[in-house]
């Protein structure tokens, strides 16, 4: 579902392992491996490299020195992805395969889980937020055009005319548009009519809706975010009111025409609360729109999601846990509608691009910063393509008839 990258195998690896299992460095790993159905080639430290599986190799692992070698023989998925980072593994080839291995491995890392709980109890909810979205999102706005779509850069997932096939010629800021048409139309919004954005990120909705007459709102607790939307508004022409603050302490003095959340429901785990302030923030008869990507399971998050892209207490959407919270308010659920293959779609657009600027983000930004985001964005691709991740928007409505 995904491009391949045939890889050539090297002479010393032509069709089977160059050492046996047995006296491998990689221990467990190579046992475990051996015959695996997806081929892949790991290149030792020294040079040599083993075969896994039959046929070219569609991904290769190269081991740079020690400590990348007891990170691959460890079977640990948090321990893999902290080589990668600091550069003591490679990763080359189909960047979608590797992650089929994890089902294989463990991930044992109690401290980093026991923080995420322990964090927001001893500092509370907001802090945690703070320090959550400082950790992903607080980069210039450089580092994230370089991947998201140049023309609409918006930082959640399109919507594909088929996002069930394989593979799609559509452009991404076609898919983008056709979300936010659909989302205009949805929340009935009117020239003149006051719209709040909970996470306006860099400002594609924005743009979308001012083009159409619709006043802009935003809160961010993104000082990056809210100084470019800042600017971005000077240069367009645009009177965007933009503020540094958390959902959770906002307060207003008349409530929205209409609400968006687009990808940011991931950073509010606690979902009564959240409801009750979109009771507060919407008019009667107002809509909100809101989307966001889904697990079944809350807080479930691997080792180093957490510690290197949402830190805290931060959650996948849960949809039954949210639609429980939902009901136990007055407002209405008016669509749901699963959006996975189209996330799979834009996550594969995002990782191609970013792989595409790998110099520009090098030397920017960093190579931890460029190792950080990839594995982040290919790992999601994969997360999507198996189902292990889905995504969810939905319309609500505030009814008309309250006070």
């Amino acid at each position: 579902m995904t491009d391949t990258f045939n890889l050539p195998v090297n002479d010393a690896s032509q069709g089977a392992s160059v050492r046996s299992s047995k006296k491998s460095l990689l221990g467990r790993f190579a046992e475990q491996y051996t015959d695996v159905a997806i081929p892949f080639e790991v290149v030792l430290p020294d040079g040599q490299s083993e075969l896994f599986g039959k046929g070219a190799p569609a991904f290769r692992v190269t081991i740079k020195n020690q400590r990348g070698l007891r990170a691959i023989a460890s079977l640990d998925e948090g321990n893999i992805g902290d080589a990668y980072l600091y550069g003591d593994v490679d990763i080359d080839g189909d960047m979608v395969k590797p992650f089929q291995l994890r089902a294989t491995m463990k991930d044992a890392h109690w401290l980093t889980e026991a923080w995420r709980y322990i964090q927001p109890l001893f500092f509370g909810q907001i802090y945690t937020n703070r320090e959550a979205i400082t950790t992903h999102y607080d980069m210039p706005e450089d580092f994230f055009l370089s991947f998201l779509d140049p023309k609409v850069p918006c930082y959640t997932q399109g919507m594909f005319t088929h996002p069930e096939e394989e593979k799609i010629n559509e452009p991404l800021a076609e898919a983008q548009l056709r979300k936010f048409e659909y989302a205009f139309e949805k929340l009935q919004l009117k020239p003149g009519d006051r719209m709040l954005e909970i996470g306006p990120g860099w400002g594609a909705w924005f743009e979308f809706c001012s083009q159409r007459g619709v006043k802009c709102h935003g809160i961010s607790i993104s000082k990056y975010s809210v100084d470019y939307l800042v600017r971005r508004a000077k240069e367009l022409g645009y009177d965007w009111k933009v503020e540094l603050s958390d959902l959770l302490s906002f307060e207003i003095k008349a409530p929205f025409d209409a609400i968006a959340i687009m990808g940011v429901i991931e950073h509010l785990p606690d979902y009564q609360h959240v409801v009750d302030k979109f009771m507060t923030l919407v008019k009667p008869g107002g809509r909100i729109f809101l989307d966001g990507s889904a697990a079944t399971k809350k807080y479930e998050l691997s080792s180093y999601m957490v510690k290197y892209i949402y830190p805290g207490n931060h959650s996948f959407l849960v949809l039954d846990d949210f639609l429980n919270k939902v009901a136990k308010t007055p407002l209405q659920i008016e669509e749901i509608f699963n959006d996975r293959m189209s996330y799979f779609h834009t996550f594969v657009q995002w990782a191609k691009n970013f792989d595409a600027n790998k110099d520009y983000v090098v030397n920017k930004f960093g190579d931890f910063h460029f190792r950080r985001f990839r594995l982040y964005l290919w790992g999601s691709t994969w997360e999507f393509m198996s189902r292990s991740l889905d995504c969810f928007r939905m319309i609500l409505q505030k009814p008309a008839d309250l006070a």
